[in-house]
Protein backbone atom coordinates (compact mmCIF):
# COMPACT_ATOMS: atom_id res chain seq x y z
CA UNK A 1 0.00 0.00 0.00
CA UNK A 2 2.84 2.42 0.78
CA UNK A 3 4.41 1.63 -2.63
CA UNK A 4 1.09 2.42 -4.37
CA UNK A 5 0.82 5.72 -2.46
CA UNK A 6 4.40 6.61 -3.48
CA UNK A 7 3.71 5.66 -7.10
CA UNK A 8 0.47 7.70 -7.11
CA UNK A 9 2.24 10.70 -5.58
CA UNK A 10 5.13 10.59 -8.07
CA UNK A 11 2.81 10.10 -11.05
CA UNK A 12 0.52 12.88 -9.81
CA UNK A 13 3.47 15.30 -9.64
CA UNK A 14 4.60 14.34 -13.15
CA UNK A 15 1.11 14.71 -14.57
CA UNK A 16 0.42 18.00 -12.76
CA UNK A 17 3.21 19.67 -14.70
CA UNK A 18 1.67 18.46 -17.96
CA UNK A 19 -1.99 19.34 -17.38
CA UNK A 20 -1.43 22.49 -19.45
CA UNK A 21 -0.95 20.23 -22.49
CA UNK A 22 -4.71 19.69 -22.45
CA UNK A 23 -5.24 23.09 -24.05
CA UNK A 24 -6.88 24.84 -21.12
CA UNK A 25 -5.24 26.70 -18.28
CA UNK A 26 -6.23 25.71 -14.78
CA UNK A 27 -5.64 27.25 -11.40
CA UNK A 28 -4.70 24.46 -9.04
CA UNK A 29 -6.40 24.80 -5.65
CA UNK A 30 -5.53 21.49 -3.96
CA UNK A 31 -3.68 18.30 -4.69
CA UNK A 32 -4.04 14.91 -3.02
CA UNK A 33 -6.96 15.92 -0.82
CA UNK A 34 -9.41 13.49 0.74
CA UNK A 35 -12.94 13.60 -0.57
CA UNK A 36 -16.03 11.47 -0.14
CA UNK A 37 -15.43 8.42 2.09
CA UNK A 38 -11.78 9.45 2.51
CA UNK A 39 -11.02 8.61 -1.12
CA UNK A 40 -8.36 10.77 -2.80
CA UNK A 41 -9.12 13.63 -5.12
CA UNK A 42 -5.90 14.07 -7.04
CA UNK A 43 -6.52 17.65 -8.22
CA UNK A 44 -9.04 20.32 -7.42
CA UNK A 45 -8.78 23.34 -9.68
CA UNK A 46 -10.75 26.09 -11.38
CA UNK A 47 -10.99 26.79 -15.09
CA UNK A 48 -10.75 30.30 -16.58
CA UNK A 49 -14.58 30.55 -16.68
CA UNK A 50 -14.79 29.82 -12.93
CA UNK A 51 -15.98 26.25 -13.29
CA UNK A 52 -14.44 23.88 -10.78
CA UNK A 53 -12.43 20.88 -11.98
CA UNK A 54 -12.16 17.58 -10.11
CA UNK A 55 -9.29 15.41 -11.35
CA UNK A 56 -8.83 11.73 -10.56
CA UNK A 57 -5.91 9.54 -11.46
CA UNK A 58 -6.26 5.84 -12.24
CA UNK A 59 -3.04 3.89 -11.84
CA UNK A 60 -3.99 1.35 -14.49
CA UNK A 61 -6.56 1.17 -17.23
CA UNK A 62 -9.64 3.26 -16.47
CA UNK A 63 -12.54 1.18 -15.33
CA UNK A 64 -16.08 1.60 -14.11
CA UNK A 65 -14.88 2.12 -10.55
CA UNK A 66 -12.83 5.18 -11.59
CA UNK A 67 -15.83 6.67 -13.38
CA UNK A 68 -18.18 5.94 -10.47
CA UNK A 69 -15.70 7.33 -7.94
CA UNK A 70 -15.28 10.43 -10.09
CA UNK A 71 -19.01 11.07 -10.29
CA UNK A 72 -19.27 10.70 -6.51
CA UNK A 73 -16.33 13.01 -5.83
CA UNK A 74 -17.65 15.60 -8.26
CA UNK A 75 -21.00 15.68 -6.41
CA UNK A 76 -19.15 15.89 -3.08
CA UNK A 77 -17.08 18.87 -4.28
CA UNK A 78 -20.08 20.67 -5.76
CA UNK A 79 -21.96 20.41 -2.46
CA UNK A 80 -19.02 21.99 -0.59
CA UNK A 81 -18.16 24.84 -2.97
CA UNK A 82 -20.49 27.39 -1.30
CA UNK A 83 -18.95 26.63 2.12
CA UNK A 84 -15.42 26.90 0.73
CA UNK A 85 -16.26 30.26 -0.79
CA UNK A 86 -17.35 31.51 2.64
CA UNK A 87 -14.06 30.32 4.12
CA UNK A 88 -12.01 31.75 1.25
CA UNK A 89 -13.85 34.75 -0.24
CA UNK A 90 -11.20 35.06 -2.95
CA UNK A 91 -12.09 31.62 -4.33
CA UNK A 92 -13.59 32.14 -7.74
CA UNK A 93 -15.59 29.01 -8.38
CA UNK A 94 -19.04 28.89 -9.91
CA UNK A 95 -21.46 27.03 -7.67
CA UNK A 96 -24.39 26.98 -10.10
CA UNK A 97 -22.66 24.71 -12.61
CA UNK A 98 -21.44 21.17 -12.08
CA UNK A 99 -17.66 20.82 -11.84
CA UNK A 100 -15.82 19.32 -14.79
CA UNK A 101 -14.66 15.78 -14.07
CA UNK A 102 -11.20 14.98 -15.44
CA UNK A 103 -10.24 11.30 -15.42
CA UNK A 104 -6.66 10.25 -16.20
CA UNK A 105 -5.69 6.62 -16.80
CA UNK A 106 -3.39 4.61 -19.02
CA UNK A 107 -6.35 3.42 -21.12
CA UNK A 108 -10.14 3.74 -21.29
CA UNK A 109 -12.13 0.79 -22.65
CA UNK A 110 -14.89 1.58 -25.13
CA UNK A 111 -17.65 0.73 -22.64
CA UNK A 112 -16.30 3.27 -20.13
CA UNK A 113 -16.08 5.95 -22.81
CA UNK A 114 -19.70 5.26 -23.79
CA UNK A 115 -20.79 5.29 -20.12
CA UNK A 116 -19.07 8.65 -19.57
CA UNK A 117 -20.73 10.11 -22.66
CA UNK A 118 -24.13 8.90 -21.50
CA UNK A 119 -23.60 10.11 -17.92
CA UNK A 120 -22.57 13.65 -18.87
CA UNK A 121 -21.32 14.37 -22.41
CA UNK A 122 -20.22 17.93 -21.56
CA UNK A 123 -18.96 17.43 -18.03
CA UNK A 124 -16.56 14.48 -18.20
CA UNK A 125 -13.17 14.50 -19.92
CA UNK A 126 -10.97 11.45 -20.18
CA UNK A 127 -7.24 11.72 -20.76
CA UNK A 128 -4.83 8.89 -21.39
CA UNK A 129 -1.30 9.14 -20.06
CA UNK A 130 1.49 7.21 -21.74
CA UNK A 131 5.23 7.10 -21.95
CA UNK A 132 6.83 8.07 -25.26
CA UNK A 133 10.43 8.08 -26.36
CA UNK A 134 11.92 11.52 -26.13
CA UNK A 135 15.31 13.09 -26.72
CA UNK A 136 16.34 12.45 -23.13
CA UNK A 137 14.58 9.14 -22.67
CA UNK A 138 10.97 8.25 -21.90
CA UNK A 139 8.62 11.22 -21.55
CA UNK A 140 5.14 11.28 -20.10
CA UNK A 141 2.52 12.47 -22.59
CA UNK A 142 -1.21 13.13 -22.41
CA UNK A 143 -3.83 12.34 -25.04
CA UNK A 144 -7.48 13.35 -24.89
CA UNK A 145 -9.79 10.38 -25.29
CA UNK A 146 -12.99 10.97 -27.23
CA UNK A 147 -16.15 9.10 -26.44
CA UNK A 148 -17.44 7.00 -29.32
CA UNK A 149 -20.06 8.85 -31.28
CA UNK A 150 -23.64 7.73 -31.21
CA UNK A 151 -24.70 5.80 -34.29
CA UNK A 152 -26.60 7.88 -36.79
CA UNK A 153 -30.34 7.25 -36.84
CA UNK A 154 -31.58 5.34 -39.89
CA UNK A 155 -32.67 7.58 -42.74
CA UNK A 156 -36.35 8.41 -42.72
CA UNK A 157 -38.54 7.30 -45.57
CA UNK A 158 -39.70 10.19 -47.73
CA UNK A 159 -43.13 11.42 -46.69
CA UNK A 160 -45.96 9.83 -48.60
CA UNK A 161 -47.86 12.27 -50.71
CA UNK A 162 -51.52 12.53 -49.84
CA UNK A 163 -52.44 13.54 -53.35
CA UNK A 164 -51.53 12.32 -56.79
CA UNK A 165 -52.75 15.54 -58.40
CA UNK A 166 -50.43 18.48 -59.06
CA UNK A 167 -52.99 20.84 -57.61
CA UNK A 168 -52.70 19.21 -54.20
CA UNK A 169 -56.32 18.14 -54.29
CA UNK A 170 -57.26 14.59 -53.47
CA UNK A 171 -59.87 12.26 -54.90
CA UNK A 172 -62.02 13.17 -51.92
CA UNK A 173 -62.01 16.81 -53.06
CA UNK A 174 -63.53 15.74 -56.39
CA UNK A 175 -65.96 13.37 -54.73
CA UNK A 176 -64.69 10.54 -56.83
CA UNK A 177 -64.81 7.15 -55.25
CA UNK A 178 -61.72 5.02 -55.49
CA UNK A 179 -61.84 2.93 -58.61
CA UNK A 180 -63.99 5.38 -60.57
CA UNK A 181 -62.05 7.14 -63.25
CA UNK A 182 -63.93 10.33 -64.01
CA UNK A 183 -67.32 11.94 -63.58
CA UNK A 184 -70.14 10.69 -65.66
CA UNK A 185 -71.82 13.18 -68.00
Amino acid sequence: MAEEALERSALRRELRSRLGQLGVSIQLLAEGMLGEEDEPIDWLATLPDGRALVGLLGLGPGDGALLARGLGQRAWVQARLPDWQQLAPGLVARTEVRPLLLLLASEFPRTIRIAAREADPEGIRMVRYLWRSGRRGPELALEAVDAPTRPAPPPEAPPRLASSFRSGLSEHDFEVLPGEGARRP
